[in-house]
């Protein structure tokens, strides 16, 4: 997600069984200090959320970025769920509404789930399998353009399904043969759908409840909260869910009385308040990592930093470049922005080291990826030089003017400073146009709407590249709304190994395959990775049971939090 945010990626095409149920190499830790895992959290009390973001959507057939995905966890269920556990043991998928991870048949073409007896929705009502397929039949309503693609990819008749408010008669697909009982019947073999029904567009909703498009300020909860009220911009508050049983639930602890989400505040009026940490600032977190003014003092000071808990994370930051846009249809004027862009100054907005390693290639370390670096500097400060030879090569030497789209907020203002300065070295001019954070995905997923660069950023659905590369560089899944491939990448070859990737029925092969991908990729530069991401984030004294979650780009899991005695 961009300027503290980050897409999830959304495609396990065929990884194997296992990619649903790995956790993620090379992620360690996560944990903290005083303030980490450790302290006993008791129930009651209000914990405060302070967020320099706005909640793009929480409507789950919208719901795509990972920081409303963290959130959404507290209100709504969905059939799996990621592990509340920090490190490699929360990549793990277990059961959240099923009562397992679902039972694959017909070689992994139909999938059948099993709801928990005695999950509930906020009005007492069981949850019933009705409630589960109406609320993924509402992702195929044009109305609702925002989410994954898997439902439209995947379920047999989805590609012409238009969704229940056009056809109230369902998608025959997803039968509902009892209250309990959910089968999904696909157009193809998927290992990991149990892992897919993680994503919030597999949450229940009751279609009496269903207000369309409004939904998306008062989804109905299945989870431990419900909604109390809802500003946009400003403030998210949440309430008991009284017939939230937690007997059914085994990642959710549902500790304080109240959570309140404090949105779009300045960087640097959260890092005040958590450093002062008084009131009931003791009693908060911060939604984002710490602005780069503060590391040197929090990491200097012992007392600050054992309230310090670093998240590891799956994700990649990259600056994407829309390949549909003359002249950054000529791979030299892309490969010249590659050279160019200034990572370590990208880095550097963020807060520098502590934010994360410099990327070289797509597929971070983390994800079990060697590293790579076809487009190399030294430091990974860019090589302005190389730059301007390919741009001359290409006749752009001097009259190179783009505009970058980036959200309008402290940080992705200054990660949008640095692109302007790095590439301004290489004799490109670039404008930026601020659009605000509630707004940014919506607006740069509009391929009509969207310019020339977006500093963007990939954090799989689930641990592997399945949930990477497909979605994001898949030129036959670009739409006009909703889209995720930013680069408007569209390379008949590449979709032809991402089909052949898709054949293959072992995990290693097809992952070392996906990694042969991403050279491929790369080769084309249709975006220039700067970051892999670490999430360094402030709590207050009084907060226990923090750790970063690799699911939610080593950000906290809300669901663990708690307040000490």
């Amino acid at each position: 997600m961009h300027g503290g945010e980050v897409r999830h990626a959304r495609i396990g095409l065929a990884l194997g069984a296992a990619l649903g149920l790995v956790s993620v190499a090379g992620c360690t830790g996560g944990g903290g200090g005083a303030a980490g895992a450790n302290a006993v959290a008791v129930k009651g009390g209000t914990l405060h959320v302070l967020s320099t973001l706005d909640l793009e959507h929480l409507d789950p057939a919208r719901n795509y970025v990972t920081s409303s995905e963290d959130v959404s966890r507290l209100i709504y269920r969905t059939l799996t769920t990621f592990a509340a556990a920090p490190g490699q043991a929360g990549g793990k998928v277990v059961p959240d509404l099923a009562t397992d991870t679902g039972r694959p048949s017909d070689g992994a073409k139909t999938w059948t789930f099993t709801l928990k007896p005695g999950a509930k929705f906020e009005d007492g009502r069981p949850i019933t399998s009705r409630d589960v397929k109406y609320g993924v039949e509402r992702t195929f309503a044009a109305e609702l353009p925002e989410g994954p693609p898997y439902a439209r990819m995947w379920l047999a008749g989805g590609e012409s399904y238009k969704g229940p408010y056009k056809d109230p008669a369902g998608l025959a697909s997803i039968e509902a043969p009892d209250d309990s009982t959910v089968v999904f019947h696909l157009n193809r073999p998927v290992a990991d759908f149990g892992s897919a029904v993680s994503l919030p567009m597999f949450a229940p909703v009751p279609q009496d409840k269903d207000t369309g498009v409004t939904y998306d300020s008062r989804p109905f909860s299945s989870g431990p909260y419900k909604i109390d009220s809802f500003d946009p911009k400003k403030r998210l508050t949440l309430v008991r869910n009284t017939n939230w049983d937690p007997a059914t639930d085994t990642v959710r602890k549902g500790l304080p009385d109240k959570v309140v989400i404090d949105l779009g505040l300045d960087t640097a009026v959260v890092d005040q308040r958590l450093i002062a940490g008084q009131g009931e600032d003791a009693n908060a977190v911060a939604m984002e990592p710490i602005g780069p003014a503060s590391v040197g003092r929090v990491l200097t000071d012992p007392q600050l930093k054992s309230r310090l808990v670093t998240g590891d994370s799956i994700n990649t930051r990259y600056l994407s470049i829309n390949t549909r846009h003359k002249p950054l249809d000529d791979v030299r004027v892309r490969q010249a922005i590659a050279y160019a862009l200034d990572k370590d100054a990208l880095r550097t907005t963020r807060g520098g080291p502590i934010a994360g390693d410099l990327a070289t290639s797509l597929l971070p370390p983390s994800l079990g990826y060697q590293t790579e670096d076809p487009y190399p500097s030294k430091d990974g400060r860019g090589d302005p030089d190389r730059a301007k030879a390919l741009l001359a090569e290409a006749g752009h030497a001097s009259d190179l003017t783009l505009t970058l789209d980036a959200p309008a907020s402290a940080a992705g203002k200054a990660q949008a400073e640095a692109v302007q300065a790095s590439l301004g070295r290489a004799g490109i001019s670039v404008k930026i146009n601020e659009i605000s954070s509630s707004a940014f995905y919506s607006t740069v997923g509009n391929t009509s709407q969207e310019h020339d660069l977006v500093i963007a950023g990939w954090s799989p659905d689930w641990p592997g590249a399945s949930t990477y590369l497909p979605i994001v560089f898949d030129g036959r899944l670009i739409t006009s709304q909703g889209n995720n491939d930013y680069a408007q990448y569209d390379s008949p070859a590449v979709e032809a190994q991402i089909d052949k990737i898709a054949a293959i029925g072992d995990p290693a092969a097809a992952q070392a395959a996906y990694g042969q991908l991403a050279q491929q990729i790369m080769q084309d530069a249709p975006v220039v990775p700067f970051l892999w991401d670490k999430a360094p984030i402030l709590v207050g004294g009084n907060v226990a049971g923090a750790y970063g979650h690799v699911a939610y780009v080593g950000r906290l899991d809300l669901v663990s939090l708690g307040l000490r005695k």
